[in-house]
């Protein structure tokens, strides 16, 4: 049975403890979901996570519907990830733009395999991978996202997808 999400965004509006507590407990699976996709490891996962719900709990007033809380904390979630490691994504010279378009097939790995390949990848490549394979994102957007050029988000996504192939394959 889903959580009445309108009762516990309310209740934590009103920093009623048990509301904030039940709130937490609904959404921190999908939210660590997201943390250990762009983590190293459980620790920084956690961290993120603790960051994120901090932003989580210091905007529900900003929520305009209660019912979309879980698709608006794993946004949130996102961004936190997006902007822990922004700041990591350092421009590439000419030597290193070596793109080479490929495809990576990811259904036939388990999920545990993914997330422990993932967390292999350097922090820049985990965070372009993501982005691109996970959330969506196209090469243009990213590099706006990262203030960055596109040319740097194909080479990084290129790199993630073989150093992925290796280990996986």
């Amino acid at each position: 049975m889903e959580p009445d999400y309108i009762a516990l965004v309310e209740g934590c509006r009103r920093h009623d403890r048990r509301a904030q507590r039940a709130l937490y407990d609904a959404l921190a699976p999908m939210a660590m979901g997201v943390c250990m996709r762009y983590a190293y490891n459980r620790d920084e996962a956690q961290d993120l996570l603790q960051e994120g719900f901090i932003k989580v709990f210091e905007n529900l007033r900003r929520l305009r519907d209660p019912r979309k809380v879980g698709s608006w904390a794993y946004r949130l979630m996102v961004n936190t990830c997006i902007n822990h490691y922004k700041g990591m994504v350092k421009p590439l010279s000419l030597d290193d733009l070596d793109y080479e378009p490929e495809s990576f097939p990811m259904d036939p790995f388990g999920a545990e395999e993914m997330v422990a390949a993932m967390q292999s990848l350097t922090p820049q490549q985990r965070l372009v991978f993501n982005l691109v394979q996970v959330e969506g994102y196209d090469y243009d957007e990213v590099a706006r996202e990262l203030h960055c050029a596109p040319s740097t988000v194909r080479t990084l996504i290129s790199r993630a997808r073989r150093r992925l192939k290796e280990i996986l394959i």
